[in-house]
């Protein structure tokens, strides 16, 4: 039987509606490994993260609450003289890799008979939590902080999410929510819940996939609470472990510089961030200065063999213009990991090989930026 699995403490607690942290404070994984995928099979499954269901816990005891997230192409270009393949999850179903957590997530809630979905963001997860709410038929409560900006928590409400604004930035959104756990309702959160990450895991499985399982020398992604990144270890680890693919590929963590608390530790050598003031940004999706699985970032990272770095406001508005006028339209968060190569390209080619951009999430969602601005 699936349980949640503590790695602080070694604690086992049973799979409930009311939990989302171990007793001693950590965040949990789940006790949970993965079966080698059925190649016959999958030639006639959908295109959907729910293809890979020897890889997705419980599968085969929930319903799938799916909008035909997990089919993101994988396009070869070329940004400011290096080539390399963007993984395009910004075109997923509400415009987000976050589409892949909260699918396995609210049919998770909705097994457990879950009367209410809760969680704490500013953007994507959630206005990716209640369109799947939605979906479930399932009512939505987000919590949001009153400095985000408006246009995602104002599509989560269109969705049909309840949102609360609270003073106090991520972090008093995040007291805040705990609050509302009680009487049914289940803590959908893309930082806390490990169900989470075993549906972005789902990101490795179809990025090599795509490559014809073949893995990249690096896979360069942006982190906050490191929900893809930590996904996609746990899916490239299964897929080497089955034999799909021969090695590792290097992941490479990108924040912007006004809130890096990943990459500041990464180079100072902490194995945890150090928790500090952080500035506005940009890149809004990034904006977490406390990551509640930083130091599980940070030791995937390591264990990749790859290293985390910031980019500064100016380089992720070159980015995001350069991208959209090759016609990727993706909001400054999904610019961040290209703004990394159009700096370092050539480096990161010569260390890591061939690389994959991550352009996480679209930029349809918020306002446009005008030909040629910069952030300030």
């Amino acid at each position: 039987m699936i349980r949640y699995a503590c790695p602080a403490c070694g604690a086992r607690p049973p799979i409930a509606l009311d939990r989302f942290r171990c007793d001693c404070g950590a965040p949990l994984g789940l006790d949970f490994e993965s079966r080698p995928l059925d190649s016959d099979a999958l030639a006639h499954r959908p295109h959907t993260l729910w293809r890979y269901r020897e890889a997705i816990p419980l599968a085969d005891r929930i319903s799938p609450v799916t909008l035909g997230e997990g089919a993101a192409p994988v396009v070869e270009d070329d940004l400011g003289g290096t080539t390399v393949r963007l993984a395009l999850e910004c075109v997923s179903p509400t415009g987000s890799f976050k589409d892949r957590g909260a699918s396995l997530l609210v049919s998770v809630a909705a097994s457990l008979g879950a009367s209410l979905l809760v969680d704490d963001t500013s953007g994507n997860a959630g206005i990716a939590l209640a369109a799947y709410g939605a979906r479930a038929g399932l009512p939505v409560r987000i919590v949001v902080p009153d400095d985000a900006p408006e246009a995602k928590p104002r599509i989560a409400a269109r969705l049909g999410a309840r949102v609360v604004a609270v003073a106090g930035g991520r972090r008093a959104a995040a007291e805040a929510v705990l609050g509302e756990i009680h009487g049914g309702a289940f803590y959908a959160s893309h930082a806390w819940n490990p169900f989470f990450l075993h549906g972005t895991k789902t990101f490795a499985y179809s990025l090599a996939e795509a490559l014809r399982f073949r893995a990249p020398g690096a896979v360069l992604l942006p982190v906050g609470n490191g929900g893809l990144l930590l996904g996609a270890a746990l899916g490239f680890g299964e897929l080497l472990r089955h034999g799909r693919i021969d090695r590792m590929p290097a992941l490479v963590a990108v924040q912007a510089e006004r809130c890096a608390p990943i990459a500041r530790a990464f180079s100072s050598g902490l194995a945890a961030p150090e928790p500090r003031e952080e500035g506005p940004t940009a890149a809004d999706g990034v904006r977490v200065p406390a990551p509640p699985r930083g130091a599980e970032v940070l030791d995937a990272v390591r264990r990749s063999g790859g290293s985390a770095a910031s980019v500064g406001e100016d380089e992720i508005a070159k980015a995001q213009d350069l991208l959209w006028r090759r016609g990727y339209a993706v909001e400054p968060t999904g610019a961040v990991a290209a703004a990394l190569v159009l700096r370092e390209g050539a480096a990161l080619r010569s260390r890591f090989g061939d690389l994959v951009v991550v352009l996480s999430g679209s930029g349809l969602k918020g306002r446009q930026p005008a030909a040629g601005e910069r952030a300030a």
